[in-house]
């Protein structure tokens, strides 16, 4: 059996990390043991992951990463693979990306693969893009989330086309009732219309956009309610803006929340303002529940959600944009339902986990082969140095 041991740099459950949720129980557990180690800050033990995982069944373990720049952690990384001998790191974001590449090599192991999640702008600016192509090139294979993700890859951290594999995310669809969450009555909100956004707090996300064009929707539908699902750092500036708005009654913030799936089928239109996005995942878990969606037209978001056929998209940072598209959604509600039973379709006919299952095992055995040929070829040359050294010996 195959040991693969995925490591990746965590403060929260986002998409990368509910990916491995998804995804690493459904390996084929007689071909590959998994094991997952990861990187948390002294002051955010993700505890919530850990109890995901463990749930999940997958062998989990934490390491500290104390800064940015941790030179200490490469070395307990190595100490760490050594131990565990795997044939494949996989590694998941940028941190993981630099540490667990470069421990992998020092501590021997036959292959390295990188999951790529986003279009990331750091990823573009020096020093670190020249860091991030001497690390690629230990690289054995690369796995973007979307088309959009892998042109990135290839353009901007200059990686070959012929090594970067797309993976779709994929989303698992629950069979079981759904104890559906009143949400007007659990945040008090209005009679009107919700919009609901469930994303992280950061400038990617682009809530400040979404708050503009939500000042637009309330002069047209004073009733309209916008429903955040999400925390970070920029909340208490987003609060802030929404009293200088003057939509406090209109907009309330949930925080981060575990029972998303359960709040959205209480609402009517899902909406993302995102900068920029890999893939989007809460996108998927939305159109899963036959909602509609308007959109940013940024990274891979157009590879998820089909412009007038599942939702409507904007240019990103357009605030009048996404205000005339949302009021063109909750104006049209035939159109809404139409656009909500193809986004479900989609979902199950493009991201299903069965299908992100089988093309990850496949790149997991593409490389597997490659190195048992590497390693066999190296055999027969130490074995051919050998006799030639026996024979120089006895002469």
């Amino acid at each position: 059996m195959n040991r693969i041991v995925h490591i990746i740099k965590a403060t929260g459950i986002a998409g990368a990390e509910q990916h491995l949720i998804t995804m690493l129980p459904e390996l084929d557990r007689q071909s590959f043991d998994i094991y997952v180690i990861v990187l948390t800050e002294p002051k955010k033990p993700v505890d919530k992951l850990f109890s995901a995982l463990h749930q999940a069944g997958v062998t989990t373990q934490r390491m500290i990463i104390n800064r940015h720049v941790d030179p200490s952690l490469v070395v307990r990384l190595m100490l760490r693979l050594r131990d565990l001998a795997p044939s494949i790191v996989h590694t998941h974001l940028i941190h993981a990306d630099f540490y667990g590449t470069i421990a992998a090599r020092m501590a021997g192991v036959p292959a390295v693969i990188s999951s790529r999640h986003n279009d990331d702008p750091f990823r573009t600016q020096s020093p670190l893009s020249v860091l991030l192509r001497i690390v690629n090139r230990y690289t054995n294979r690369f796995i973007a989330i979307s088309e959009r993700v892998r042109v990135f890859t290839i353009e901007h951290e200059k990686v070959p086309g012929s090594v970067v594999d797309t993976v779709y995310y994929g989303l698992p669809v629950s069979e079981q009732n759904r104890e559906v969450i009143d949400v007007r009555s659990e945040f008090g909100l209005s009679k009107g219309p919700i919009l609901v956004c469930a994303a992280r707090l950061t400038e990617q996300k682009g809530h400040k956009w979404l708050l503009r064009a939500f000042r637009s929707v309330v002069d047209q539908l004073p009733e309209v309610s916008l429903l955040l699902l999400g925390d970070g750092p920029l909340r208490k500036d987003l609060e802030d803006t929404v009293i200088k708005l003057g939509i406090s009654k209109n907009v309330m913030f949930a925080g981060w929340r575990t029972d998303v799936m359960d709040i959205l089928p209480s609402t009517d239109l899902f909406v993302l303002a995102s900068e920029w996005e890999g893939f989007g995942l809460a996108l998927l878990e939305a159109m899963s529940l036959s909602l509609s969606i308007v959109a940013t037209e940024v990274g891979g978001i157009p590879e998820v959600v089909l412009d007038g056929e599942t939702g409507w998209l904007v240019k990103s940072k357009d605030s009048d944009a996404l205000a005339g598209s949302i009021l063109a959604a909750l104006r049209s509600p035939h159109k809404m339902l139409e656009c909500g039973r193809k986004g479900q379709l989609r979902v199950q006919n493009t991201f299903s986990v069965e299908k992100m299952i089988v093309d990850t095992e496949k790149i997991y055995n593409l490389l597997l082969a490659q190195v048992l040929c590497v390693n066999s070829i190296n055999s027969k040359h130490d074995v051919s140095s050998s006799h030639e050294a026996i024979k120089r010996n006895t002469v």
